[in-house]
């Protein structure tokens, strides 16, 4: 294609904008190439173009990623709507496009670019957001709660906020509503929702989070160490139930044996009975100090009430030994 000339560009975009607009562009003292782009576009982006707060070069790096089939015109009509009022955003032109290449689609990364214009978080902080799964971002300049996640936050008992569509913040009272809506939802504590969307794909969520919910006194004190260590707490407590139900069974199976053979068996097997009912009582008063992965091996025997009596009297004969 034949290319036009620098005086024919700034004439064929005279044609398209009124006289302010076309003043601008001509101020803007834009590249060749900028100006014969902006000639074959329609007015929506040549008037975008004239009163942006982009570089010369952002501009031009923006039309021939256009150009090259990079980005879409929609993607290039949603930032430079947004860059009217400022470029703060451009410095991240070189994240942007290698969120791109790395396979981001366009309207994602280019939402992402314009969000980070208004957000405390850098466009890759932001990019990092929405690939967990945490976060999205719309067509506003928001970023927001994935909805699942905001309705898991909100089960817990801790408040969430929200942007209405006319940039309304407001306390959400209703989450399905706010949902429903379209709302932007937002929480003060982006590292810990992150957390919840890791752990509410475990196969206990459901019973830690209410778990946790009715546990906790002051939910909003809740912080990414103290959710981790409630769960461990409450994955201990679990296996620990379990390990105790085992060890009843294990008991019971145990004593209607000692009655069988009578009283002289029982006077023989005093002191194993005396053991094993302490053992018995003390894993259903409270958790043994013990891994998770002790108790899955304690789990998986047939008789964890024996490889405990055993341990027992193997620790007992060394104390009796020293």
């Amino acid at each position: 294609m034949m290319k036009i000339t620098r005086a024919e560009s700034i004439e064929k975009i005279a044609q398209k904008v009124d006289n302010v607009e076309h003043a601008k562009i001509v101020k803007h003292r834009f590249s060749d190439y900028t100006l014969e782009m902006l000639a074959k576009s329609d007015r929506q982006l040549i008037d975008r173009i004239a009163h942006t707060k982009f570089s010369n070069e952002g501009v031009e790096r923006l039309l021939k990623a256009y150009d090259t089939n990079i980005i879409t015109m929609g993607d290039l009509l949603h930032i430079t709507n947004y860059s009217l009022v400022s470029g703060g955003n451009e410095r991240y032109l070189n994240d942007y496009f290698s969120s791109i290449a790395a396979g981001l689609d366009t309207q994602t990364a280019s939402r992402i670019l314009v969000a980070a214009k208004f957000e405390d978080w850098s466009y890759n902080e932001i990019y990092s957001l929405v690939k967990s799964g945490t976060y999205q971002v719309g067509d506003n300049t928001f970023v927001g709660l994935n909805p699942d996640v905001a309705r898991e936050i909100d089960k817990l008992g801790m408040e969430l906020y929200a942007y209405d569509k006319t940039n309304d913040f407001y306390l959400v009272r209703d989450i399905e509503k706010t949902i429903a809506d379209g709302d932007s939802i937002t929480f003060s504590k982006c590292a810990l929702a992150v957390k919840i969307n890791e752990m509410r794909s475990n196969p206990d969520w459901e019973d830690f989070r209410t778990y946790i919910a009715g546990d906790m006194e002051n939910i909003e004190a809740l912080t990414v160490d103290g959710l981790i260590e409630a769960y461990q707490e409450y994955r201990v407590e679990e296996l620990n139930i379990k390990l105790s139900r085992k060890v009843d069974k294990n008991f019971e199976s145990f004593i209607q044996g000692i009655r069988e053979y009578g009283v002289d068996k029982a006077i023989e097997c005093c002191y194993e009975i005396t053991v094993k009912t302490n053992i018995q009582s003390y894993i259903e008063s409270e958790p043994a100090d013990i891994s998770e992965e002790h108790y899955g091996a304690l789990k998986s025997v047939n008789n964890p009430l024996d490889e405990i009596y055993a341990a027992w009297l193997k620790r007992e004969y060394l104390k009796r030994s020293i």
